[in-house]
């Protein structure tokens, strides 16, 4: 494994600015308590970061002290240089793309204590993003080339994903592993109604490690099946109604596509992983496992950590991605890189912006052994090992256990 590039990944894809209204905790409510037709309703004070996959997962990589490399598109206007301001923070602006003809990005993010997220979002500059803004000089310095949310970004999802495709194979060719995020579009939009189940046959192969969410997935790639789930979860997420069975199911599934690695985030319930062969895993280039007989043919299943006051969601799966690549990349263990995801999600919820609260990977780790989980009770051939606190599917080949 050759480890010497300088940056360790490079995150491009999704940016805009978030604006977070605070709400306060009023116990059981809904969204249909709160947002009440001719209704003014009081929030606090509001909440300005960046959001996005570029901004949540690369400066969270940042913040675990990762050498990371921001690559996101932005316009010429004020909402832009709020941007590269934010940025100009962590030192992370310098590979900004600007579009003179489009707006920045923004969202505005309703995301009530206890209740999942809602966004109001204008994609702005995100819809020109196209291969050839990537810098190809900081492409072949990399370890990993990481990208999040075509689905919410025009050129990656039209012309059957051409773009989208042809940016992995860059990176591929570049010498950088590859990584993949989605984002769940608006059924009505041209997004939702693109052919993701044949946009991601041709991705995919091209794509080392995939982290969608378990609704990204469905809406995707089993739109019947997601459609049942959203019917039985009613309000709750369609993590709190998903069988076991399904999560392996969709494991073989997406590795007979050539992903070597596959995280599943199942928000309140945690991160299901699933891996493919010694082999396969050879393949990653500069990010290819340091143990690879610990990481091959595994199937685990990380509980999330308990956190007693949740500011807000949003942000959290971004920042497990994060978690979960910086465990990787620093030689962890899968079983330390699926806590690491859980952990450092459980960090970005206490804090209401879309990015913070992230404290340095050395002081995460030493966090792990003594914090408490929210467990969960699992079947269908589903282990528990007290020692590493996960939880071990009928498809995980432990090298203990060869």
């Amino acid at each position: 494994m050759t480890a010497t590039k300088p940056i360790d990944v490079v995150v491009a894809g999704h940016l805009c600015l978030d604006l977070s209204p605070g709400f306060a905790d009023h116990g059981s409510q809904t969204l249909k308590d709160i947002l009440v037709p001719g209704r003014l309703v009081n929030v606090g004070p509001a909440a300005l970061s960046t959001g996005g996959a570029v901004s949540n997962t690369g400066l969270t990589l940042r913040m675990l002290g990762l050498k990371t490399c921001l690559m996101g598109k932005i316009g010429a206007d004020v909402l832009g240089q709020s941007v590269r301001h934010i940025l100009d923070a962590y030192e992370a602006s310098d590979s900004l793309i600007v579009d003179t003809k489009a707006a920045t990005a923004y969202s505005v993010v309703i995301a009530p204590p206890g209740i999942d997220r809602i966004f109001l979002h204008h994609p702005g500059a995100n819809d020109t993003f196209i291969s050839s803004d990537l810098d190809p000089e900081k492409l072949s310095s990399c370890r990993l080339f990481h990208f999040g949310y075509p689905p919410l970004m025009r050129r990656m999802y039209s012309d059957g994903g051409r773009e989208l495709l042809t940016m992995f194979q860059m990176a591929r060719r570049a010498g950088a592993a590859t990584s993949l995020d989605l984002a769940l579009p608006d059924p009505a939009s041209p997004a939702g109604r693109a052919d993701w189940g044949a946009i991601l046959a041709k991705v995919l192969p091209v794509v080392d490690i995939f982290l969608p969410s378990l609704e990204e997935l469905l809406y995707m790639l089993d739109r019947p099946v997601y459609e049942c789930l959203k019917a039985s979860a009613g309000e709750a997420d369609i993590c709190t109604v998903c069988p076991e069975q399904l999560l392996s199911d969709l494991g073989t599934r997406i590795l007979s596509f050539g992903v070597k690695i596959l995280a599943i985030k199942l928000g309140k319930r945690g991160y299901y992983i699933r891996t493919s062969g010694r082999d396969n895993l050879k393949t990653m280039q500069s990010a290819t496992p340091a143990d690879i007989r610990n990481w091959a043919g595994r199937e685990l299943w990380s509980e999330p950590y308990h956190v007693a006051q949740v500011a807000s969601t949003s942000g959290a799966g971004d920042a497990s991605i994060a978690g979960f690549l910086a465990g990787l990349l620093s030689g962890s263990s899968i079983e330390t890189a699926a806590e690491l995801a859980c952990a450092v999600a459980g960090l970005k919820i206490q804090v209401k912006t879309s990015v913070g609260g992230i404290r340095p990977l050395t002081d995460v780790l030493a966090s792990l052994a003594t914090w408490a989980k929210e467990r969960q009770v699992l079947g269908h051939g589903w282990r528990y090992n007290s020692a590493t606190r996960l939880w071990s599917g009928k498809m995980d080949q432990a090298p203990e256990a060869k």
